[in-house]
C-alpha cells in the first residue's frame, strides 16, 4: 500500500524535474527567481532542485548569483544534436504536402557562412511536367521565396552578402534585387509567414515557402512549393500559404523553436 501511495508523489517529482531542465535549456542563464516561477515552485524548492541540477553539471551558478546551462547539459544536447537526421525530420512535414498538392516539395538549409541555401530534402510531383530540382548545391537567397523568405530574419550582414553574391537572374530581363526590394517585402513576410514568387514567365513557376527556425530562433532554413504556372490556381494560393507556413512551424517547434523568439531582421 505504501508503495503504491508513493507512485503519485514520484510522478510529481519526475514532472518537476522535466520542467526545471526544460527551463534550463530554453533560458539559458535566469535567476532563482526566474527558475522557481517559470517551473511554478516555491523559492526554496527550486533553490534545493537547483542544487540538486549542479551536483550533476546540469546547471552552473555564476559569481553574480545567476545560473546557467551547465557543462553536462551541454554534452548531452550536443550528442543528441550530432545525431539529428534533418532530412528525416522533414520528409513527413513534405509528405504530408506532397499528399494534398501533389507538387514539388522541399525543404533547404540556410548556410549562414557561404550565405546562401541548400536544399537537402525533396518529394517530386507526381506529375509529368514538374520543376526539376537539385539537392545539395548552393543556391543564392534572393532568387526564388525558399530564401526570400529567410531573408526578413537574418542579420543585417548576411542580407548585405546576399545582394552582393545574388549572381545572374534565373529569367531574362529581371531586374537585379536591392535593398529595398527586401525592405518593401519584410513586412508582408513577417504578417503572412510566407513568401511568394511568381514567374512573369508563362513557363515558370509559382513558389512559396516559408522560414524555419532553430531553438535560438535563428533562422535555420525552408519549406517550400513549387508548381509550374501553367497548372497554378491561384485561387489555392491562400490555402497553400496555410499549408507551408503550419509545416514550417512544426518543423520549427521540433527543433525546440518558441515563436515569440524571432523578430524581423530587414527594416
Amino acid at each position: 500500500m505504501a508503495g503504491k501511495a508513493a507512485q503519485p508523489e514520484s510522478a510529481g517529482t519526475i514532472e518537476r524535474t522535466l520542467r526545471a531542465i526544460r527551463c534550463v535549456a530554453e533560458k539559458g542563464e535566469f535567476s532563482l527567481k526566474e527558475f522557481a516561477e517559470e517551473v511554478g515552485i516555491p523559492t526554496s524548492t527550486a533553490y534545493r532542485l537547483l542544487q540538486s541540477l549542479g551536483d550533476v553539471n546540469f546547471v552552473e551558478k555564476s559569481t553574480y548569483g545567476s545560473y546557467s546551462i551547465g557543462r553536462e547539459l551541454y554534452r548531452l544536447s550536443s550528442l543528441v544534436v550530432h545525431d539529428i537526421e534533418y532530412e528525416a525530420m522533414a520528409r513527413p512535414l513534405l509528405q504530408r504536402l506532397a499528399d494534398r498538392f501533389q507538387e514539388t516539395c522541399a525543404f533547404a538549409l540556410y548556410l549562414p557562412k557561404e550565405k546562401v541555401y541548400t536544399i537537402v530534402e525533396l518529394i517530386n510531383s507526381v506529375h509529368q511536367l514538374q520543376f526539376v530540382v537539385q539537392r545539395y548545391t548552393h543556391r543564392p537567397m534572393v532568387w526564388g521565396a525558399i530564401g526570400r523568405s529567410m531573408l526578413p530574419f537574418l542579420p543585417e550582414e548576411d542580407v548585405q552578402a546576399a545582394i552582393e553574391r545574388q549572381g545572374p537572374a534565373p529569367e531574362p530581363n529581371m531586374p537585379p534585387i536591392t535593398r529595398e526590394d527586401l525592405r518593401n517585402e519584410a513586412e508582408a513576410i513577417m504578417r503572412e509567414g510566407c513568401f511568394v514568387a511568381n514567374s512573369p514567365n508563362v513557363w515558370g513557376n509559382n513558389n512559396t515557402a516559408a522560414p524555419v527556425f532553430n531553438s535560438k530562433g535563428q533562422v535555420f532554413g525552408s519549406i517550400g512549393v513549387t508548381i509550374p504556372s501553367v497548372r497554378f490556381d491561384h485561387t489555392m494560393q491562400g490555402e497553400l500559404s496555410a499549408a507551408i507556413v503550419q509545416a514550417a512551424k512544426d518543423m520549427s517547434a521540433a527543433l525546440g523553436f518558441r515563436e515569440r523568439q524571432t523578430r524581423a531582421q530587414v527594416g
